[in-house]
């Protein structure tokens, strides 16, 4: 439905305007499902009704067709805050939306936040991404969660009408660079584990070693997660810092939420553990008083063992990627490995530990070799 005046006439008598004035067109556009306000199209400037009104039915068909736009005035800040009291707030865990807050107000908003979502170019985001990495030295990872939020906004903006195009579509996400991971031999491993023996915590490294669970994973792991008859974990939650504090939550993702075999050499450290806790307590790690371990002591506990055991120093992350190394180059299928670390796709183990590979391919050659030839094919260890 539109209507159509003339804007600004002077006239005694509107029907035979002289002044000149201008024809206007007014067309209803429905109700905004988020305002629940009614939104309307104004526009002035035609000489004629008959000019209006051929342009008020070109938005009259969109609007039927629902293929209209009404290109938002807002600023990407002003966005940022619908999409957060639309989507973020509600689909979000707390740690997600906090980690994402914190990069929204520490990295999007000084540098977009003022500009109207409309007049961003895909160049520019491509040129942030760029100056991030190349000249204020952040991380890959760092650029790609900037590049998501982006993503997500755009899209809501997009499907909300707020924007014709989403300009993220163009804009290529900045590619992972995996860094060159750290982990022990075999010997190593064993000089660690003979002096870690002696503290309350040793049951965390031996979790870490021999099933690569995640630092927050083995924090959060519960003894009603353990089934020590069948021999297998249950990774239901973790342990979760966000701002000063620490909370248990279920994995971010699917592939994290998992079933993981144990040996008997893991089944009696639980149990040994178990008998030795002085306080009952749900959780598998604990202080001497029966309350949760924090990942900062559990760093800084690490951080010890590894000196007294004069062992190259590593991450506790590298301490999973030791379990995995050690699992590929004994041969073991890449998708069963990847299971048991939680990976979403077996190709992020494989590109994760690419390193193990090329040592993997000579031998797999030299076998095929053999074979051909007739001779002993070496069997990989078990």
């Amino acid at each position: 439905m539109a209507y159509y005046r003339r804007r600004g006439c002077k006239c005694k008598n509107k029907k035979q305007c002289t002044c000149g004035a201008k024809w206007s067109y007014t067309v209803d556009l429905g109700i905004d499902p988020i305002t629940n306000k009614r939104k309307q199209k104004t526009k002035t400037g035609f000489n004629t009704k008959k000019e209006a009104q051929l342009a008020a039915a070109e938005i009259e068909q969109q609007v039927n067709e629902k293929t209209y736009v009404t290109v938002t005035e807002k600023t990407l800040n002003h966005i940022i805050d619908e999409w957060i009291e639309v989507y973020a707030k509600n689909k979000m865990k707390p740690s997600t939306f906090e980690n994402k807050n914190m990069i929204i107000r520490n990295k999007i908003r000084p540098i977009l936040g003022n500009k109207k979502i409309k007049d961003i170019e895909p160049s520019e985001i491509q040129s942030i991404y760029n100056k991030m990495l190349n000249d204020e030295g952040l991380s890959t990872s760092y650029a790609r969660a900037v590049h998501n939020i982006l993503s997500s906004v755009f899209k809501y903006a997009k499907k909300w009408d707020k924007i014709k195009v989403n300009i993220m579509e163009k804009v290529d996400a900045p590619v992972p660079k995996y860094k060159q991971i750290q982990t022990w031999s075999l010997e190593e491993v064993t000089k660690f584990m003979e002096i870690a023996k002696d503290y309350q915590t040793y049951i965390a490294y031996v979790l870490a070693i021999y099933t690569g669970m995640r630092m927050g994973e083995i924090l959060g792991l519960r003894w009603k997660d353990i089934d020590l008859d069948n021999g297998t974990i249950h990774i239901v939650q973790a342990m979760i810092r966000m701002g000063g504090s620490y909370y248990f939550d279920e994995p971010k993702t699917k592939g994290a939420k998992r079933q993981i075999s144990i040996t008997d050499d893991v089944i009696e450290a639980l149990k040994e553990h178990k008998n030795d806790q002085e306080y009952s307590s749900e959780l598998v790690v604990t202080t001497s008083i029966g309350t949760p371990y924090s990942q900062r002591n559990l760093l800084r506990n690490f951080n010890s063992i590894q000196k007294r055991a004069d062992v190259p120093k590593i991450t506790f992350h590298d301490l999973r990627h030791t379990h995995a190394t050690m699992l590929l180059k004994l041969g073991e299928n890449p998708k069963i490995v990847s299971e048991r670390l939680g990976h979403a796709r077996t190709s992020i183990t494989l590109d994760i530990y690419s390193h193990v590979l090329p040592d993997m391919q000579k031998e797999t050659a030299q076998n095929f070799s053999n074979y051909l030839r007739g001779q002993n094919v070496v069997k990989k260890e078990k």
